[in-house]
């Protein structure tokens, strides 16, 4: 056989050979990825939050939606457990919005929404992971969305100084909205526009 076809068999085979483990190795990475989909975590239930009885205690405002005005959050005070774990605090603030006002103010987030994690980075920025059921469950609406976010954000800002921004992810994940409005790709920082404490400032600094 000449010389030159044994060599083109020969870079052949090389080609296959090489192609075949390529393939290999390729479906390898593609199980393992499958894998690591499937493991899911699940979500951080927030009503297992369990605390001695000796802990201390302290009250934190949280903003809810007014039922009489319409992109109004108003101010209701909740009782927490006190610590020196800004996430610990957050996970409890997070909570009670969950829970719902005890004085009949509006719906912050559906009730079936459960809290994944919340994590606290060193600049000040607070991520906060919720279950699918706060976007898909929202009852939608430029206002309402609006009041759902803040009364987040608010919430946080205004009762952990630690905390100067937040981000919210669903499922672990970016999403660009929470019922199609609002870009909630960046993090959002405390707006206080929408609550009375600033229209009450507001007329306190006219009367100076």
């Amino acid at each position: 056989m000449p010389r030159h076809i044994k060599f083109g068999i020969m870079i052949l085979f090389l080609v296959f050979s090489g192609g075949v483990a390529y393939f290999y190795n390729l479906r390898q990475q593609v199980r393992h990825l499958t894998e690591l989909a499937l493991e899911v975590p699940q979500p951080y239930l927030t009503e297992e939050l369990v605390f001695e009885e000796a802990a201390p205690k302290k009250i934190v405002t949280l903003f809810f939606p007014s039922t009489v005005v319409d992109g109004l959050l108003e101010e209701e005070e909740f009782d927490i457990h006190s610590s020196e774990e800004v996430t610990l605090e957050a996970k409890q603030i997070i909570a009670g919005l969950i829970e719902g006002s005890h004085s009949g103010l509006g719906q912050v987030l559906p009730s079936e929404t459960k809290l994944r994690e919340i994590y606290l980075v060193e600049s000040g920025l607070m991520i906060v992971d919720l279950t699918r059921e706060a976007s898909a469950l929202h009852p939608g609406g430029v206002t309402g969305e609006v009041s759902s976010i803040y009364s987040v954000v608010n919430s946080l800002t205004l009762n952990l100084p630690a905390v100067r921004q937040v981000k919210i992810l669903v499922e672990g994940v970016e999403t660009e909205t929470l019922a199609g409005h609002v870009d909630l790709r960046r993090p959002l920082v405390q707006d206080l526009s929408m609550t009375g404490r600033v229209q009450m400032d507001d007329t306190e600094s006219a009367r100076q």
